[in-house]
């Protein structure tokens, strides 16, 4: 601490005492031929505050050169983006295509994009007194190891944009494991990233360096329809809704699980889509991991019983369109079952009126149906029965002196009508067909 005060009171002086004064932290100036340019901040939504965007910001690309902020900038509040000069922190280099830098290694809290928009090409300027001053502030702010910030910045300086630390306290005590959660990374670049973080590694840790298993997903349903569309129509909802899950996907974090109801809520997005049934024959979520150049289903390892995929804590899980497409089918509405009620009783009690009675049988046959189809297995059928009718109507109608009842059971899709008069009679109804009310008839 004290050779940083000393440092921060001498560093007015100029030129070679300057140089002097830094080169006590191994920092030397910058001289020219180095890579310079502009790198773009962003966010989707205006800032709600102004972000302070330091110099020394570093943004790196995968395979190309770690660049830094070359001064202090400021993202307005209400704007959306601000550019900054940056310059590469080593010299030399070929020149860096648009698009090619995208991660911070340090993020900032508010910016959720960083990239240079044009190409970064090589410059003569060495760096100038007050860019010299102002890097080995930033430094001496930050400089750190032997932290996990310090592990994931070592990963990040290469161009990775997800790192996670694993500490295992109670199985592993002395072991970190930093995984990489970035797709197609390859043995050299996990060997680069491990050499980085070595340089950072706390005293008396062994490192563990590996990239996230990854855990491709293929999803499978049948989507019911508000109406019977066209082909096209029906494209233009499946295109939508795999863009969906898509994005759902790729914001999926190492050791974030699936979430069926997630899925579930994406598949059924979409105006024209009133529901959503499993595809007989498949699973919903079937999970599959890249075991020895083909893939291998891992049901009994990922997929839980409420079809979420249980994610261990160094995998990720994704999206395979090529090898594993979403498989979506497509049906028209589902029809209804109407039940048509006659009851025949002795006599009104005292106080009751038909219309009364109407709505006590209505609720009770209602509730009836209801608590029917919540109970239908998804590709299963279900029965009405006359004696379960006949139970509920007199429950209802406590009281009241019935000689008999009549239901008869009308289907929308195909017009068949079933009449219940007899113990024992039964009929279908279909996967999650809803049966209702279409008339109560009241005889005394």
């Amino acid at each position: 601490m004290r050779w940083f005060t000393y440092i921060q009171k001498h560093m007015s002086h100029h030129l070679a005492a300057l140089d002097n004064v830094v080169a006590l932290l191994g920092v030397q100036r910058r001289t020219g031929g180095r890579l310079e340019g502009m790198v773009t901040f962003s966010r989707n939504q205006p800032a709600p505050e102004d972000i302070h965007i330091p110099e020394g910001t570093l943004i790196a690309g995968r395979d190309a050169p770690l660049f830094a902020t070359v001064e202090n900038a400021v993202l307005h509040k209400q704007e959306k983006q601000v550019s900054v000069g940056v310059r590469a922190v080593e010299p030399g280099g070929d020149k860096v295509t648009a698009g090619r830098l995208t991660v911070m290694p340090r993020p900032i809290a508010g910016i959720e994009m960083a990239t240079n928009s044009s190409e970064l090409i090589l410059r003569q300027r060495e760096e100038t007194d007050d860019e010299l001053r102002e890097r080995v502030r930033t430094m001496m702010r930050h400089a750190n190891t032997g932290t996990v910030s310090a592990l994931e910045q070592a990963a990040r300086s290469l161009g990775i944009a997800e790192v996670k630390i694993i500490e295992d306290l109670q199985g592993a005590p002395g072991v970190i494991e930093l995984v990489i959660g970035d797709a197609d990374v390859s043995p050299e670049l996990v060997e680069q990233v491990a050499q980085r973080a070595e340089e950072v590694r706390p005293a008396g840790i062994r490192l563990k360096v590996t990239g996230a298993t990854r855990v491709w997903v293929q999803v499978t349903a049948t989507l019911e329809l508000s109406a019977d569309l066209a082909d096209h129509e029906k494209n233009d909802i499946k295109s939508k809704v795999i863009a969906d899950l898509e994005s759902y996907f790729s914001k999926l974090k190492v050791g974030e699980s699936v979430r069926a109801v997630k899925v579930r809520n994406i598949l059924t997005s979409h105006d024209e889509v009133v529901a959503w049934h499993l595809t007989p024959g498949f699973h919903f979520l079937d999970p599959y991991v890249l075991e020895q150049d083909s893939l291998t289903p891992m049901r009994s390892k990922y997929l839980m019983a409420n079809d979420d995929v249980l994610i261990g804590s160094s995998d990720r899980a994704g999206l395979d369109l090529a090898a594993l497409p979403i498989r979506l089918g497509f049906e028209p509405p589902k029809t209804k079952a109407w039940v048509d009620v006659t009851v025949t009783l002795k006599a009104y009690a005292d106080g009751a009126t038909e219309q009364s009675l109407k709505e006590k049988i209505g609720v009770a046959l209602k509730n009836h149906f209801e608590s029917i189809v919540t109970d239908i297995a998804p590709g299963a059928t279900a029965g009405i029965t006359y004696e379960a009718l006949q139970n509920k109507i007199s429950n209802a109608l406590y009281g009241q002196s019935i000689s008999g009842m009549r239901f008869t059971i009308i289907h929308e899709r195909d017009g068949r009508a079933v009449e219940l008069d007899m113990p024992q009679s039964n009929d279908q109804i279909g996967e999650r067909e809803q049966p209702q009310v279409r008339n109560v008839t009241l005889k005394s």
